[in-house]
């Protein structure tokens, strides 16, 4: 495959995963601003009414676990993970609309309350990475000569941590259960006779 270079942005959402009093403040700011900002985000993935109402039970639930009541935290935790689902995919959303217009990424993360993390141009990446269904996606290698196996990782949030996943007799595997709306980068790596290879470059791509 060809090398070409290509800038990356990544639109960086910083919402913390607890306290859940940290996680109502950041979310309910990213929803006020992209309110605010609407001629900017004219089509969001649900309507910022919802997020707000999601928001507003999550309070409400958490408000209701310092009675100590048996099945509190339970309710609260799912309205968690509720709150947490709509802001990932406002987040994507906002990554759709800063790749469109590479030029203003900066101003439009910054109007959806997040920021930019603008990585320097790099070559392209041998990998391939085709959407299967919804949360599925198949990533395809350059086949090596001597290749034992493959090993595959992926990672939610720019390479600062990786899921390893199941590795493979040849040069593609399938991986399924990734969230939509969230850009996931992909690596590879050969196992010949003498070791593993070096971690290709990554390629990132925004599941469906």
């Amino acid at each position: 495959m060809s090398k070409t270079t290509l800038p990356i942005i990544y639109v960086v959402l910083g919402l913390p995963t607890k306290p859940v009093s940290a996680v109502i403040t950041r979310s309910t700011a990213i929803v006020n601003a992209m309110t605010a900002a609407g001629k900017m985000f004219p089509s969001p993935p649900l309507p910022y009414s919802t997020v707000t109402s999601d928001i507003s039970a999550l309070g409400s639930a958490e408000a209701d676990t310092k009675t100590r009541t048996a099945g509190t935290v339970t309710i609260r935790d799912g309205k968690l993970a509720i709150v947490v689902a709509d802001v990932h995919q406002l987040h994507g959303y906002v990554q759709q609309v800063a790749n469109a217009s590479p030029a203003q990424a900066a101003e439009i993360a910054e109007a959806a309350g997040m920021s930019l993390r603008k990585v320097a141009a790099r070559h392209k990446s041998d990998l391939a990475v085709k959407q299967v269904v919804s949360g599925t996606v198949k990533v395809v290698a350059k086949d090596v000569q001597g290749s034992c196996s493959h090993e595959w990782q992926y990672s939610t949030d720019g390479g600062k941590t990786w899921v390893t996943t199941p590795p493979t007799a040849q040069a593609s595997t399938t991986i399924p259960g990734l969230q939509s709306g969230v850009l996931t980068t992909f690596r590879q790596r050969v196992i010949t006779r003498v070791g593993p290879s070096d971690w290709s470059q990554p390629i990132s791509v925004l599941v469906s």
